[in-house]
């Protein structure tokens, strides 16, 4: 038994040998430095035309309401880019808008650019300026869509804009689509897909909002990441009701549905009991990013095929963005109890949304809920539900000329695939290509996202000007 425990000691010593080995061989490429010098010319076109866009308040709608702020923009966007609405094919779709800019050869697969035209509500309490302004501070464009997702939708604009004012034609057809009713989930962007769909087009690729170049997206890291989104993760909203006879306060029953309830989900809580896994472009995610974090992290995230049991325990535990990224969440977001404070409720319920992942979808994630419903005699109702959209394919050319413009335009930041934790429209064209990618070029301040759907919602103006010249090298240089 001796000789059995120093021979598992040696063969654990020798493991963790090769793993420092192997971490002090995980080089940080060094960083080119970012030479870019933006011009004072190309800061004022971005600022006054987004600042025109972000002063339409275009908060999302389904298609039988009011659009009529959704009119409003479409005026100035074509105000605003007079060439492209010249040029371009326009289909309307209640308010959606696909534009189609013909390519020298039409026997290759188009590639797609996409945003949202629609932003979440916001007032002014708590905004330093108006939260329609488009106003200019410090460098910064301030107003609802500067950053979510205006800003996506400008430079793209803007990039067709010059190109076509400097008489480019692109090799490809190239579709620009923006639907109104993103952020709560609308049929926008499907009936673009539809209408390709019917036209027989298949996408090469298709670029959307999603990922950024962000500043140091995970704590400890020594320098900014563009991260490309290449899937998103399952919606689900579940009614969980708990049933009883209810009665006066003063003389309870044990076992309320109320408490029901409340023990169910702090069971949830506790146990986190959904299926926890690594998918390969996880990894490769936590490989890209090792050589930006300092030795210990880098050891795990460098080594995960010595590491991945204690990574799937500890990233759980340390952060929540480290379970999001490994398994189906639950967060319990809605209740509702009885109508007076000395009612027992008879039919209390909570809400729960879960976003579900690749590998427990739906269906699965939904069966582990109602074991523990079952446990608790409550009810569970499906009230709203999507699987995790495909994974796109990080090995193809199309991945590859992307992370290739980036270096390119971005020579100072790092890059990873990433999971995207909510939701956006380009989960819908997965039905016309395998390259589905969240990417909007634009660098941002840890910050400035969080200003996303919040207070004082902002945008460096030189940042636009970057994003700007992505697309059109992209596009000039693209021949896949």
């Amino acid at each position: 038994m001796g000789y059995l425990l120093l021979g598992l000691l040696a063969v654990i010593a020798v493991l963790l040998g090769i793993a420092v080995i192997r971490t002090l061989m995980i080089k940080a490429p060094t960083p080119a430095p970012c030479d870019t010098v933006i011009t004072d010319e190309e800061c004022a076109i971005a600022a006054q035309k987004l600042g025109a866009m972000v002063r339409v308040p275009s908060v999302s709608k389904h298609e039988d309401e009011d659009l009529s702020e959704f009119y409003k923009l479409r005026a100035v966007m074509e105000a605003q880019f007079p060439l492209l609405h010249k040029n371009l094919e326009k289909t309307v779709f209640s308010g959606n808008l696909l534009y189609c800019w013909k390519g020298s050869d039409p026997s290759k697969n188009p590639i797609l650019f996409m945003g949202h035209q629609d932003v979440v509500p916001a007032s002014n309490e708590g905004w330093r300026v108006d939260a329609y302004s488009g106003e200019v501070i410090d460098g910064n464009l301030y107003g609802r869509g500067s950053l979510d997702c205006k800003s996506t939708m400008y430079v793209e604009l803007q990039a067709v804009e010059e190109l076509l004012e400097e008489g480019f034609t692109p090799p490809c057809d190239v579709y620009l689509s923006y639907s109104i009713n993103e952020e709560t989930g609308g049929d926008g962007a499907a009936a673009a897909v539809r209408h390709l769909k019917e036209k027989g087009i298949t996408l090469a690729l298709v670029i959307d909002e999603g990922g950024a170049v962000m500043e140091a997206p995970v704590a400890g890291m020594d320098r900014s990441y563009a991260v490309i989104g290449i899937t998103e993760k399952g919606y689900m909203d579940l009614k969980i009701t708990a049933r009883g006879k209810g009665g006066h306060s003063s003389t309870p029953p044990r076992n309320t549905p109320a408490a029901r309830l409340f023990a169910f989900a702090n069971e949830i809580e506790r146990k986190r009991p959904f299926k926890k896994a690594l998918l390969s472009e996880t990894v490769e995610m936590f490989s890209k990013m090792a050589p930006s974090f300092s030795f210990p992290l880098r050891l795990v995230l460098g080594n995960i095929w010595l590491f991945k049991p204690l990574l799937m325990v500890l990233m759980p535990v340390v952060s929540p963005f480290g379970e999001a990224v490994m398994a189906t969440t639950c967060c319990f977001t809605m209740m509702k109890g009885s109508d007076a404070a000395n009612v027992i409720p008879k039919e209390p319920y909570l809400v729960a949304n879960l976003r579900t992942s690749v590998h427990q979808g739906c269906e699965a994630s939904l069966a582990v809920m109602k074991k523990y419903a079952d446990k608790y005699d409550l009810d569970i109702e499906v009230m709203m539900q999507r699987d995790a959209s495909p994974v796109s394919n990080i090995h193809s050319e199309e991945y590859a000329y992307v992370c290739d413009c980036i270096k390119k335009q971005f020579p100072d930041v790092g890059i990873a695939p990433y999971i995207i934790m909510g939701g956006t429209d380009c989960r819908h064209f997965h039905a016309l290509t395998e390259n589905a990618l969240r990417f909007a070029p634009v660098r941002m301040t840890n910050a400035q996202s969080a200003s996303c759907h919040a207070v004082d919602e902002n945008v460096t103006v030189s940042a636009l000007a970057e994003g700007v010249r992505f697309f059109k090298m992209f596009l000039r240089n693209y021949d896949l």
